[in-house]
């Protein structure tokens, strides 16, 4: 009875996503099938389209297709097909996506992938989709607009007629935001009089702060995308992990105000409130409580003293703490942001001390003797960016100790290894971004060009990495390297660097 119930559940389950398995009949499914052969072809004939990219065994895959084959029922009426391509069957194809992991969802517009940022219910795949198919800016009605100003927690409206060029401005803005914001525009003449607006006129409409802003510079696109930008977020928010992103975002350097309890951040927030007004679109000011966020002031080089207040450059992967010993005042923030903004600051750069002894065939690369070592044009540098509690860097480091010794008589090469934890990263590279442990990285000679390693972990595949990437030529001596953690020399470890992502505020 028990397993005649589980047979019912499941066949409910996937009846929705596949096929009549349990009345014996099969259902055509909505979702196109592509492989290698068919991929390129069927994705030059779509406008729009969405691609799901898989892998059977995957739990996620699994759960989300029932939601998948229903969505592509449902915009079937607006002629926006959706498609998946299994993996394992085409993991050629699937590579040269660059499919990090499963599942991936990607839309197809007029021959272009880009990345999907909804959710995986039907509502919201639907939703997503149909958004996509409309025009980035909707045409806004005198009865609609009250309404539409609202839809959204920011809404971008423009008020000019159909055939302005401001129009034509907006609508380029609007392809590159449209996942974030909602666009529109009217042309009705005395909703822009009663906001003291001429035409052509722009309004960031927000449930936050003044609740809207008149842009008032030239219709230039980038003017219009920094605008648009430096009032998506609040004058002087509270940020968390949650919102992080969306400061991140916005593209300004943070300026990270550090609070415990109310009475320090009612305090913080009248005395730094000018300074926000000042400075806005230049430094995005934001409060954090730091009885929840205490590991983030470490990571901007804070010790736990409270208030606290440093400029984080994400852009940059730069960092300028605040001398500790200064009360927050309204005059001290000020000067000290205006002397970021003038850029007579140094970026700030945590650092484990310089080894008195560095003779072992990995070395110990700290940020202090990073520029130094690591961008020596001389030489190609293959770097392992570590946590000492990580267990994936513990498995891979008997591995690399052999990698070391196998490969130090190369006097074109240095293999490295840097905590990550202790130390920063003095470089704005993006490839230089640490987002998870290990991240292993060959700093090329000659041009210093990074390249981000994700073979899997044995002996040979680093050297096959150095060797196809390097500038300079490496001969390869092999070494016995004893089992250690039930590895052995040349062994796969069986694990890869998707699986040890994590994130910080």
């Amino acid at each position: 009875m028990a397993a005649t119930l589980r047979r019912i559940a499941w066949c409910m389950v996937a009846a929705l996503a596949t096929a009549g398995l349990c009345s014996g009949k099969t259902t055509e499914s909505a979702v196109h099938i592509l492989d290698s052969k068919t991929f390129k072809t069927w994705s030059a004939a779509q406008s729009l389209a969405l691609v799901e990219f898989y892998a059977p065994w995957c739990g996620y895959c699994q759960a989300m297709a029932p939601a998948y084959e229903m969505a592509a029922k449902t915009l079937q009426e607006d002629k926006i097909p959706l498609a998946k391509v299994d993996c394992v069957e085409e993991k050629g194809l699937c590579d040269d996506m660059d499919i990090p992991g499963y599942p991936t969802l990607k839309v197809l517009k007029h021959g272009s992938f880009y990345s999907y940022n909804g959710t995986r219910q039907e509502s919201a795949i639907v939703a997503y989709m149909r958004k996509h198919h409309r025009s980035a800016v909707t045409e806004v009605s005198s009865t609609e607009f009250g309404e539409f100003v609202k839809s959204e927690r920011v809404v971008v409206m423009g008020f000019f007629d159909s055939d302005s060029s401001a129009l034509r401005v907006l609508e380029e803005v609007a392809g590159d935001f449209r996942d974030e914001y909602a666009f529109g525009y009217t042309s009705n003449k005395l909703t822009a009089k009663k906001l003291g607006l001429t035409a052509p006129g722009l309004v960031v409409y927000k449930d936050f702060d003044e609740r809207w802003d008149a842009f008032d510079g030239m219709f230039f696109a980038n003017d219009v995308r920094k605008f648009i930008r430096a009032r998506s977020i609040p004058l002087l928010g509270e940020m968390s992990a949650r919102s992080f992103g969306t400061y991140a975002k916005a593209g300004f350097p943070i300026g990270t105000i550090f609070f415990k309890g109310d009475d320090s951040r009612k305090k913080l927030e009248a005395a730094l409130l000018p300074v926000a007004k000042e400075f806005r679109g230049v430094v995005s000011f934001a409060l954090v409580d730091a009885t929840f966020y205490q590991r983030h002031a470490f990571l901007l080089n804070l010790k736990a003293e409270w208030p606290a207040f440093a400029i984080q450059d994400v852009a940059a992967q730069t960092k300028y703490p605040m001398d500790q010993s200064k009360d927050l005042t309204t005059e001290e923030v000020r000067k000290f942001v205006q002397a970021f903004a003038s850029g007579s600051l140094e970026p700030n750069y945590k650092s484990d001390p310089i080894p008195k002894a560095n003779s072992s065939p990995v070395f110990e690369l700290v940020s202090k003797q990073f520029t130094q070592i690591a961008f020596d044009k001389t030489k190609d540098v293959l770097i392992e960016f570590y946590a000492p509690q990580c267990i994936y860097c513990k498995r891979l480091a008997p591995i690399y100790s052999e990698l070391g010794k196998s490969l130090m008589h190369n006097s074109g090469l240095v293999v490295a290894k840097m905590n990550a934890v202790t130390n920063d990263i003095p470089s704005n590279d993006p490839e230089l971004s640490i987002s998870g442990y290990p991240t292993i990285v060959l700093i090329r000679a000659d041009d210093n060009k990074v390249i981000k390693y994700d073979g899997d972990r044995s002996l040979e595949s680093f050297v096959e990495f150095v060797r196809a990437n390097g500038a300079r030529p490496i001969s390869y001596a092999p070494v016995n390297i004893e089992k250690a953690h039930g590895q052995v020399h040349g062994a796969s470890t069986g694990f890869t660097p998707k699986e040890t992502r994590h994130i910080e505020l």
